[in-house]
C-alpha cells in the first residue's frame, strides 16, 4: 500500500490521490488501511516516511563520524540537497504544498522534514562538547541548516526556473557556503 501511495502522490498529487486506486493496485482493503494507517492521511504520511527514511539511510552518517565537522557537514548536507533535488522529491513537495493544510501536510512535515532534521541533529549532538558548542540545540540548528541549503537552487528547481538539476559543483558551492556560515556559531564556545 505504501509503495503505491507514494507512486500516486508523485503522479497525481495529494489533492487527486485516490485511496481506492491504491487499494486496487495493492490488493489491500479498507480494513487493512484503517488497522495500519488509520485513514488516508495516515497512509500518505507513511509513504512520505518511507521515502524520508530511505534518504536518511543514504546519508550513511556512520561513514562521516571520523571526519572533522566541516567535512562531515559538507558530505551529509550535499547528500541531503541531492535528495531534495531528485525529480520525485520535488514532485512530492509540490504535491503536498499544493494541498496546503489538507490531505496529509502535517504527516509530510512530521514524516518528511522532521525525519531528516532528526538525522542531521544526531550528527551535531554526537559532537557536542568536542567540536560543537554544548549550548546549541541540535534540532533547531539542523532545521536551520536544511532551510539554508534549500535556499536558492532548490527553490529555483522547485518553481521550475531551472530546466535541469543543478550540477555537483553548484550543489557543493551551496553546501560549502552554508557550512561556512554556520560553522562559527556551531563551534563558538566548544569544550576542548
Amino acid at each position: 500500500m505504501v509503495r503505491h501511495a507514494c507512486e500516486q502522490i508523485i503522479a497525481v498529487g495529494v489533492d487527486r490521490f485516490s485511496l481506492n486506486e491504491v487499494l486496487r493496485l495493492s490488493g489491500g482493503s479498507k480494513a487493512t488501511l484503517v488497522k495500519y494507517f488509520g485513514d488516508r492521511n495516515g497512509l500518505i504520511a507513511a509513504a512520505i516516511g518511507v521515502e524520508s527514511r530511505r534518504a536518511v539511510a543514504g546519508l550513511a552518517l556512520e561513514s562521516v563520524s571520523s571526519l572533522p565537522l566541516p567535512e562531515a557537514l559538507e558530505q551529509v548536507l550535499g547528500k541531503i540537497l541531492h535528495f531534495y533535488l531528485l525529480p520525485g522529491s520535488i514532485a512530492l513537495y509540490r504535491a503536498v504544498v499544493s494541498a496546503a493544510d489538507r490531505n496529509g501536510s502535517e504527516g509530510f512535515y512530521r514524516e518528511g522534514h522532521q525525519v531528516i532534521v532528526a538525522a542531521l541533529a544526531s550528527l551535531l549532538d554526537a559532537r557536542k562538547g568536542m567540536e560543537v558548542d554544548p549550548a546549541i540545540h541540535p534540532n533547531c540548528v539542523a532545521d536551520q541548516l536544511l532551510h539554508s541549503i534549500r535556499a536558492g537552487i532548490y527553490e529555483q528547481a522547485l518553481i521550475g526556473l531551472l530546466p535541469d538539476a543543478p550540477d555537483d559543483a553548484a550543489i557543493k558551492a551551496r553546501v560549502r557556503s552554508t557550512v561556512l556560515l554556520f560553522l562559527p556559531a556551531l563551534t563558538a564556545s566548544r569544550v576542548a
